[in-house]
């Protein structure tokens, strides 16, 4: 049994430790240590946006002949286009869209017009047609086109059936051979006092289609047709048979329905057939450099009847001489002036709202102030208003005719 003493003893030594545990849970709280913070991560790149999709080039075809004896008109042709296609692709392009050409040549002959026809029509890429040269391959490819339904526009070939044959495809941006034929024969009579007229025509399409526009108006000038005489284009040298009879029927002017090679060479042997002083009245197919060099001496003089006149005072035609001879080193021929024309007046249709399959239909909307005057479309596709211009060879060179 625990006595009064021992008990006090235990009651004092509990209480000592009771108020130790109470002394050390009252003390200063431990300072934690301090915990890293985890590292900032680094914000999120922005992802470079890929470049914007090139735009689907718009591609024009031009079929000409390249190759051959028509082979400077393509060629000619195709410097004007590519000038205009340069120019518009350097200020952003048609609707945004860059512009490229494909060329197919033609020989100007029928069979590989339409041969380049078959192609062009194959190619998805084509939008629109810019050709042919002559009468015969622009005959030869429209039906081509016009059942596929791709625009072809043809900015030399002046056979005036090409536009009355119906179709909806096919545009003219040249004033036809029913237009020149007659005019020739007006400036023989009326400006040079011709009452006796012969002509020497190109049995192609181009000259046939300029010999029926231009013996019908002869008459009616109180003049007369007195020799009638053909040839076979790229076949035919030598023109001294023709020009026998030619001059055995004294004429007092010599209309040359030709194109440019033929003309300067028939140009050349006339002065032997003993027609030296007699005035040649030449159509726009012998608007060539090479039309005086195959002439000679026999082209000094020669009268062309023609569509655009590269000496014509106005600020755009000048602009556009000082450009082409800047990068050909050469005066533009017609076939230069029109096909620098044609882009552009796509180019308009086509900012209108046209389309591929639409194209036909906003070519009649088309009104393009251009180097041969305003060019606008009839509903058979012929261009209308556009006059021509009259030059003179002197001194070996084309100049504006002034009476």
């Amino acid at each position: 049994m625990m006595t009064l003493g021992k008990k006090h003893s235990w009651l004092a030594m509990g209480l000592l430790v009771c108020l130790a545990l109470v002394a050390s849970s009252c003390g200063p709280a431990a300072t934690p240590t301090p915990t890293a913070a985890p590292p900032t991560a680094a914000p999120a790149a922005t992802p470079t946006p890929p470049p914007p999709a090139a735009k689907e080039p718009i591609v024009f075809g031009m079929v000409a002949p390249m190759t051959g004896d028509a082979a400077d008109y393509g060629v000619q042709l195709e410097t004007g286009v590519r000038l205009a296609i340069e120019e518009i692709n350097a200020a952003g392009g048609i609707a945004g869209r860059p512009v490229d050409l494909v060329v197919c040549d033609d020989k100007c002959d029928p069979y590989e017009a339409s041969m380049c026809a078959q192609k062009m029509v194959a190619d998805p890429r084509i939008f629109a047609i810019i050709g042919h040269v002559c009468s015969s391959c622009t005959l030869a490819g429209a039906p081509i086109y016009e059942k596929a339904g791709l625009t072809v526009m043809t900015v030399s070939s002046t056979n005036p059936v090409i536009t009355k044959k119906g179709w909806k495809h096919v545009f003219r941006t040249i004033a036809h051979d029913g237009m020149q034929g007659p005019l020739m024969a007006q400036f023989a009579v009326q400006e040079l006092g011709a009452k006796r007229l012969a002509i020497m025509y190109a049995s192609h399409d181009y000259g046939k289609g300029l010999l029926d526009a231009t013996l019908p108006e002869i008459p009616k000038l109180g003049a007369e047709a007195v020799a009638v005489e053909t040839y076979v284009p790229g076949v035919d040298k030598d023109f001294s048979a023709q020009l026998t009879k030619i001059a055995q029927a004294k004429p007092e002017a010599l209309l040359l329905l030709t194109d440019y090679a033929e003309g300067g060479m028939i140009t050349k042997q006339r002065v032997a057939a003993g027609l030296g002083n007699v005035p040649v009245v030449a159509s726009a197919g012998n608007q060539h450099e090479q039309f005086i060099q195959l002439g000679g001496e026999g082209a000094e003089g020669a009268y062309v009847m023609v569509y655009f006149d590269p000496e014509k005072p106005d600020p755009k035609t000048q602009e556009f001489v000082k450009k082409y001879m800047a990068k050909y080193g050469k005066m533009p021929s017609e076939q230069a002036g029109y096909g620098y024309e044609a882009p552009y007046i796509y180019k308009q249709a086509i900012e209108m709202g046209a389309t591929k399959e639409t194209l036909h239909e906003y070519m009649h909307k088309v009104e393009y102030d251009g180097l041969t005057g305003v060019t606008k479309f009839d509903e058979t596709g012929d261009v209308v208003g556009k006059g021509q211009a009259i030059l003179v060879v002197k001194n070996g060179k084309f100049t504006s005719y002034v009476k």
